[in-house]
This record gives structure tokens, C-alpha cells and sequence, in this order.
């Protein structure tokens, strides 16, 4: 059984469980997208993917949510669309819940997790399409270019948002916490150490009367952005133990290679040039990691070298 039929995707096998899991991460992820999706897919759980709810269905805590967040222009209208005017017409909920699933996705979910919810839905895992064959494109909250409307999944597909500090919350209880054992970068997300420095960061680059940015949902899930000079400056940001550390800028290292290649620089005006920061709370014990870094065309910095990243 799937919710591309009559039922609900509630009743799928595991659904609620990932769902769930799902609020923990974002949670400590702190991005408000990641938030307000999972909020807009609890709401889409509890009803069959053919068909819309009566507006008396939006009472739960979840659905307010989800509208909340469209009207403050976190959500786009294709992930939780209540209303018949507006840009969009109002859609199915397995339409919504596709386009829900593809941000999720896209600010970096546990892979695990969403693909409970794409296999209950019907939704292809490559292209993050809802299968349904009786859909147009609008139907599916996809206006074509060509139509001089939006672009797919809301806004512009503009690159970068507002930069949105890392949420200052209570740590996740040991049950909660079990879910990072399958995704090691969310154990340094949430900590302490990585919030400091990418806030530090965030600071230092508006001191140069510069811009910092967080990932808008058509972007790679960097932790803050830039733009310079034409040249949009990626960063990941890792905090470092005497035991973690080889791991950790390993890891570091290969996320940013994977943004930097998965990054459409023709969602940036005015970018020509796209460059990796691994920024970390100290030196590395290992000297050689700067040159291993560099040989990638990473900068490898730490609060004490932050002015250098502005020279020239």
C-alpha cells in the first residue's frame, strides 16, 4: 500500500516513526525550512495523496505550522498550498507532499528517513517526482519558465537567503540523540563548538560590510555563504577534538567538494567563481591538512585566520 491511492500515508509502515525522527533532526539542524517541511509532511500524513482536506482539517498544531511558514515565505505554496489563488492552483496532497519531500532533500535530511516517506508516497527518489500520470505539470506546483511565471518549488530559484543563526536549543535527550548514529554531521551541527564558529564567522563577514548567507532550498547545505568580488565563497564549518579530528576534516573536505560541484552558479547574479571554506575552531594538529585542503582549492581557516579569507 502507498498514498497514491485513497489512504493516508499514516498507515504505511514506518511513516509516523521517520516522521518523527525526521522533528528530531531538524530540530537540531536549527534550519527553519527543515523545520517548517517536516511540520507541512506530518500534516500531509494524515491525508489520502488524491485528494485536498476541507480547510476545517487545517486545526492541528502541525498544519498551522506549515501555513504559518508559507505566509512568512519559509515554505513555498507548492509544499503546503491551502487556498485557490495565489500563483498556484491548489493541489493535490501527494503534489504537495513531493514538493515538501524534494526540500526536505535538498537542505540535506537523512537519506534513510526521506526514503520511507518517498516509497509511501510514490515519489521518485532521483528526480523527486510524484508519479502520479494523470498530473500536469501545474497540477503538480510546477510552472514552467516559459509561462513567464515562477520558477519550480517557489521564489526565483535565487541562490541564498538571510543568514539564519544555528538554533540555541537544549541538547536532544539519549533517545533522541539515536538517530545520529546514522549521519555523524549531525552530532557537529548540533554542538555547542560549531554554532560559536559559524556564528563568529557570520559576524566577521559583516564586519567587512559583506553579506553572510545560509542555503536557500535550491541550495547545497552549506552552513554560510558570500559573495565578494564575483566570487561566491562556500563554507562548511567542523568542530574539532584530539580524537575526531582526521574524521571530521575528512568529512568536511568531502562535503565541500560535493557542494562546490553540485552548485548552479547561474542561480547567483552576479557570481562567476564559486570557492570552498573549511572553516574549524582551531589548528589542526596536523599541519599538512592546509596543503591538503589548498590541493583541493579549499581554504582551510580557523577564528584566528577569519581576516585572511578578506585579503585581496
Amino acid at each position: 500500500m502507498s498514498a497514491t491511492n485513497q489512504e493516508p500515508a499514516k498507515g504505511v509502515e514506518g511513516v509516523i516513526e521517520a516522521t518523527r525522527e525526521l522533528g528530531v533532526w531538524a530540530r537540531t539542524y536549527g534550519d527553519s525550512t527543515a523545520i517548517a517541511a517536516v511540520s507541512a509532511i506530518t500534516h500531509h500524513n494524515w491525508h489520502a495523496a488524491d485528494t485536498m482536506p476541507s480547510a476545517g482539517k487545517y486545526t492541528s498544531t502541525a498544519a498551522q505550522a506549515a501555513l504559518n511558514a508559507v505566509e512568512a515565505g519559509v515554505l513555498p505554496r507548492e509544499a503546503f498550498n491551502k487556498d485557490a489563488d495565489g500563483l498556484l492552483p491548489r493541489t493535490t496532497t501527494g503534489a504537495q507532499a513531493a514538493a515538501t519531500l524534494k526540500l526536505l532533500h535538498e537542505v540535506g535530511a537523512p537519506t534513510d528517513l526521506l526514503t520511507v516517506l518517498t516509497n509511501a508516497y510514490g515519489v521518485d527518489v532521483a528526480g523527486y517526482t510524484w508519479t502520479r500520470d494523470h498530473l500536469s505539470d501545474t497540477e503538480y506546483g510546477v510552472v514552467r519558465s516559459d509561462q513567464g511565471a515562477v520558477a519550480p518549488w517557489g521564489g526565483t530559484g535565487q541562490g541564498g537567503t538571510a543568514y539564519v543563526p544555528p538554533a540555541r536549543t537544549a541538547e536532544a535527550s539519549e533517545t533522541e540523540s539515536t538517530i545520529f548514529l546514522r549521519n555523524p554531521d549531525l552530532i557537529d551541527r548540533g554542538t555547542t563548538a560549531h554554532k560559536d564558529i559559524q556564528d563568529g564567522l557570520a559576524e566577521h563577514i559583516r564586519t567587512k560590510g559583506l553579506q553572510p548567507l545560509s542555503p536557500a532550498p535550491n541550495d547545497q547545505p552549506f552552513d554560510v555563504a558570500w559573495v565578494s568580488q564575483s566570487c561566491l565563497y562556500i563554507c562548511e564549518v567542523k568542530s574539532l577534538t584530539d580524537d575526531n579530528e582526521e574524521s571530521q576534516l575528512r568529512l568536511g573536505l568531502g562535503q565541500l567538494l560535493s557542494y562546490l560541484y553540485r552548485t548552479n552558479v547561474e542561480h547567483w547574479p552576479d557570481v562567476d567563481e564559486v570557492l570552498g571554506v573549511l572553516a574549524v575552531e582551531r589548528r589542526p594538529n596536523r599541519s599538512d591538512w592546509v596543503n591538503i585542503c589548498a590541493d583541493s582549492g579549499i581554504t582551510l581557516t580557523w577564528p584566528d585566520r577569519f581576516p585572511e579569507l578578506f585579503h585581496g
